[in-house]
C-alpha cells in the first residue's frame, strides 16, 4: 500500500513538518549548533546523533527504548548514504538529477520510498510504513544539505580574496 507524505522545511533552522492528508503527523527538529535531530513520526520517536571525523556517521535511537536500530554511514564524494537497520536489512539513500531535487531510499527489492522537493517543500510516496526509513530520507537530505552550504560558505571568502588580489 502506498503512503502519500507531503512536507515542509524551514530554510534557516533546517526543520522539517510532516503532513498526511493535510494534518501535521510528523516533524523532523535540529539541534542549533549541530547537526543532530530529534524526530517525531505518527507514534514513531528517534533521535539522529552524528558521529566520527566530519560527521561521517549517524546513530539512530528509538527514544522509546533507548535503543539503536539504525546506522547511516555517508559516501561524502558520491552524495550516497547506507542505513543499516539492527535487523541486518541495508538500504541505499541516493539522490538524482543535476539540482539533487529528486532522492530515494531502496533497498532495491521491495522498499522503496521517493521523494521530491521545491524550494521548501515538497513530497514522499512510500511503498514502506516504516517509518524510520521515511525520517531518514529528510535527515540524510539535510545533512548534505548544510554540507554543500559550508563547501561554498568555505569558499566563498577564498574566490574573493584571489578575484581581489587577481585587481590589484
Amino acid at each position: 500500500m502506498s503512503k502519500f507524505i507531503n512536507w515542509k522545511s524551514n530554510w534557516l533552522n533546517g526543520n522539517f513538518q510532516l503532513f498526511v492528508d493535510r494534518l501535521q503527523k510528523g516533524a523532523i527538529t535540529f539541534a542549533t549548533w549541530k547537526s543532530d535531530a530529534e524526530s517525531v513520526f505518527e507514534d514513531k520517536n528517534y533521535q539522529f546523533i552524528n558521529e566520527g571525523v566530519w560527521q561521517s556517521s549517524t546513530k539512530v535511537v528509538d527514544r522509546k527504548t533507548n535503543e539503536t536500530v539504525a546506522m547511516i554511514t555517508y559516501d561524502c564524494w558520491k552524495s550516497k548514504a547506507v542505513i543499516s537497520l539492527k535487523s541486518g536489512e541495508q538500504y541505499e539513500w541516493k539522490s538524482s538529477g543535476i539540482w539533487k531535487k529528486q532522492w530515494t531510499v531502496s533497498n532495491y527489492n521491495n522498499e522503496h520510498i521517493m521523494y521530491s522537493s521545491s524550494n521548501n517543500c515538497g513530497a514522499i510516496s512510500s511503498d514502506t510504513d516504516n517509518e524510520l526509513l521515511i525520517l531518514a530520507g529528510l535527515f540524510i537530505k539535510q545533512i548534505y544539505n548544510k554540507r554543500a552550504l559550508l563547501l561554498i560558505v568555505c569558499i566563498m571568502p577564498i574566490i574573493s580574496t584571489s578575484t581581489l588580489h587577481h585587481h590589484n
